[in-house]
């Protein structure tokens, strides 16, 4: 384990501004309070040294104390020279605290203890130890740390035999219980790292979505929506469509047999996987394509705390796929200006269009037009122009700004 400890120690030294020897300080200053590195940054490493894989320069650092957060990370914004920027948020909730500096992202968190009373809600905490604080991850390779002042090893899961094999394990038999969206993190790992999840992992996954809707252990009464987990769901998939593959991650949801998490009406086929790439290519919204097919929309809905602009958008948008569908001799022979006024008509939202755009119906090329070309577009005479040529202003003028429009738009058809 020496030559680990060694390993680590040298590529820590090259964190970002000299964060390594400010803890180090902390430490000497504070009575030797133990200080250690966790999660991501520290797994990376640790693939980097046994897969060879690369990966870019950390961008967030995970510590745990053995005391005072907001104390360390009070010392390192006053000790740290050469930087831009460096902001420090509190949350009182759990004693952490996040620090800023230029573009980077520091989370220091109170070593604690968690307790959950019932999936999917927030759990009480209480101080702990580091080892302690270790039992409350999710994954065994995310269960590592490496204190500062002793260089000790923390791998009480078997970690760094799981890194070796590629292997993804849940800490405990609880761990998707605690928190359901482990299973939308476990997916992304899985994708990201090239990890294969544990078959004892992939039953308890398995069993947890099968209790849906789960009970709270105070009241035995049905916690249908955890109004947490949703939150910490829409939070894992949009962290998901910024930095990693997002048809990659559902396709392996699928493949596991809890795509139930999402949405139990989802299928996932080449059709759905092609519209789930376009949303991302649409800068589109994710959640509202995995929520559209849904039979009990109302509970979807309640399920991710779904806002009422955005229920508004798929409500149009079944509204719409209905007209599409029962009546697609009208609209075959459309004009551009025909979909220009059947979609500006009806004020719908461009979120509507592309989950209809998405969906890749025999219209979807004209409402792909509509959304980029169509509808920029504008009549060559402005009010003004009209009012010299003698039109009154009021409704008829503004009849005859849409009818010119709507020739320039119908030129592009004929071009």
């Amino acid at each position: 384990m020496n030559d680990i400890s060694d390993y680590i120690q040298g590529e820590l030294i090259k964190t970002p501004f000299n964060l390594y020897n400010l803890i180090a300080k902390y430490i000497e200053s504070n009575n030797n309070t133990k200080v250690a590195f966790v999660g991501g940054y520290l797994r990376d490493l640790l693939i980097s040294k046994f897969h060879k894989k690369s990966f870019s320069k950390p961008v967030d650092i995970d510590l745990v104390i053995e005391g005072s957060s907001i104390s360390l990370a009070k010392f390192i914004k006053k000790n740290i020279v050469n930087v831009d920027l460096c902001l420090i948020k509190e949350f009182n909730l759990y004693n952490t605290v996040e620090i800023n500096i230029n573009d980077y992202k520091i989370d220091i968190a109170s070593a604690r203890k968690e307790i959950y009373s019932a999936p999917g809600l927030n759990p009480t905490v209480n101080k702990s130890t580091i080892a302690e604080d270790l039992k409350r991850r999710d994954f065994t390779i995310n269960s590592i740390a490496f204190e500062v002042s002793t260089r000790k090893i923390y791998d009480l899961y078997g970690g760094i035999s799981d890194i070796k094999s590629k292997r993804l394990n849940l800490l405990h038999s609880n761990s998707i219980s605690d928190d359901p969206s482990r299973l939308i993190r476990c997916a992304k790992y899985a994708s990201r790292l090239d990890f294969n999840i544990s078959n004892n992992s992939l039953k308890q996954s398995q069993e947890t979505v099968r209790q849906w809707p789960w009970k709270s252990s105070e009241t035995h009464k049905k916690m249908i929506y955890p109004p947490a987990l949703g939150i910490r769901i829409r939070m894992e998939l949009a962290e998901i469509c910024k930095h990693d593959n997002l048809t990659n991650v559902i396709s392996i949801i699928h493949k596991w047999e809890i795509i139930s998490i999402l949405n139990e009406n989802i299928k996932v086929d080449k059709r759905f996987l092609r519209g789930l790439n376009w949303i991302k290519k649409l800068k589109g919204n994710h959640m509202l394509y995995l929520l559209k097919d849904s039979e009990d929309l109302e509970k979807a809905c309640q399920r991710f705390l779904v806002n009422n602009s955005e229920i508004k958008i798929l409500e149009d948008y079944i509204n719409i796929k209905k007209i599409l569908n029962t009546n697609q001799k009208n609209f075959n022979h459309f004009s551009p200006s025909s979909w220009t006024e059947f979609i500006e008509d009806r004020n719908l939202n461009d979120e509507t269009v592309k989950l209809l755009i998405c969906d890749g119906g025999p219209y979807w090329r004209k409402l792909f037009k509509w959304l980029f070309i169509y509808k920029f577009i504008k009549s060559k005479k402005d009010g003004e122009t009209l009012k010299k040529e003698g039109w009154d202003p009021g409704k008829e003028m503004g009849k005859e700004i849409k009818r010119l429009r709507y020739l320039e738009i119908d030129k592009l058809n004929r071009n």
